[in-house]
């Protein structure tokens, strides 16, 4: 009687384990488990996604168990896990997303380089062009001067002393590129032979003075045009003029030399550099040292008439260059322009002082 009796109790705990509601939380996390993020889940973060299916699965057969409480907690965690799955996948879908996005970013700059490039070689050959068109156009002969008015033949002169200085400054900046050019020393010939003509002749020939100022061009831009080409993109003369520019000391500008910096009142009476003088040269030398391909051409500017105290001497010229030597500057060469080049008409209040000048020319390798 007493064996039938726990036979029975035996038989109604096991149908009262059997017929328990299974928890909502285990149903939801089959749910979870067969959604579309989840089969997304199980091809991008496989390990996640089979963590979080081992999770539900432990929940089931704690449910089977009888462990109620436990088969939520696990079914609980195990949504958890799959969520965090879906987390990862769609972080390897965006890492995805990004590599492409990297790779067609670095395959289009590649390609902008290459435009640019072009672009600048095109440029490049453009400025040449350009160049070789100004040294045609200024070779063209002018008419054949007649005689005239002593202040006309007077006025030719003077034009035709400017032509020869700037003929002779280019030349000079050519031989600052390649020292051994004999060309150049021929063309230097022609303008010594030619100022001396301008001082005894009483016609000038302004055309001569024009053309060797052309020839001295052309050997310039033939001694840049390797350079220019090797390298169009360089850019050598911009960063040149941006370190000029950062100083906030100068005002520089280009001409066909390359970049000019204009200087008053750097030396003393004695030829030695005043302090703000000394200043601005120790500027300019650290300038052409951290820029070794511009090699430096001092030229000193005096008022007219030339004999005068305002004057630059070779002994200003030769303490000027000096200076910049022993300032760091690698290439510096000197020369006296005297009074061919005036930026104001000598008769004009205030011309001594801005005709008597230096300039620092940073001969520009390529343009």
């Amino acid at each position: 009687m007493k064996r039938q009796h726990r036979t029975l109790y035996l038989g109604l705990a096991l149908l009262g384990c059997a017929s328990m509601p299974r928890p909502q939380v285990v149903t939801e996390a089959d749910r979870v488990a067969e959604t579309p993020a989840a089969e997304e889940a199980r091809q991008l973060a496989p390990q996640a996604h089979a963590h979080a299916l081992a999770l539900r699965d432990q929940a089931d057969a704690a449910y089977r168990a009888g462990d109620l409480a436990g088969a939520q907690i696990l079914a609980e965690h195990s949504i958890a896990a799959m969520n965090r799955a879906f987390v990862l996948s769609r972080l390897v879908k965006a890492e995805r997303r990004l590599d492409a996005a990297n790779a067609k970013l670095a395959k289009n700059q590649q390609k902008l380089a290459g435009l640019d490039e072009q672009a600048q070689r095109i440029s490049a050959e453009a400025d040449n062009l350009e160049l070789r068109v100004k040294v045609l156009r200024d070779a063209q002969p002018l008419a054949t001067p007649a005689a005239a008015s002593p202040e006309r033949e007077r006025a030719r002169a003077a034009a035709a002393r400017a032509l020869l200085s700037q003929a002779r400054l280019l030349c000079l900046s050519t031989r600052l590129l390649e020292p051994k050019r004999d060309s150049v020393s021929q063309q230097l010939a022609v303008i010594d032979g030619l100022e001396v003509a301008v001082g005894r002749e009483a016609t000038v020939d302004l055309n001569a003075a024009t053309q060797v100022r052309s020839a001295c061009l052309k050997e310039l831009t033939l001694v840049r045009r390797p350079q220019l080409l090797a390298a169009p993109a360089e850019g050598l003369t911009d960063t040149l003029l941006e370190a000029l520019t950062k100083t906030e000391k100068f005002h520089a500008f280009r001409d066909d030399r390359g970049v000019v910096v204009v200087l008053r009142d750097v030396l003393t009476a004695q030829g030695t550099p005043t302090s703000s003088g000394a200043e601005q040269l120790e500027a300019l030398a650290r300038v052409a040292k951290a820029h070794p391909k511009f090699p430096l051409l001092v030229v000193t500017h005096s008022a007219s008439p030339s004999n005068t105290a305002s004057a630059a001497g070779p002994r200003d010229l030769e303490a000027l260059v000096g200076f910049l030597k022993d300032k760091g500057a690698p290439s510096v060469q000197g020369h006296a322009a005297g009074d061919a080049q005036p930026v104001a008409p000598p008769k004009r209040p205030g011309a001594r002082e801005r005709n008597t000048r230096v300039e620092l020319v940073f001969v520009s390798p390529s343009s």
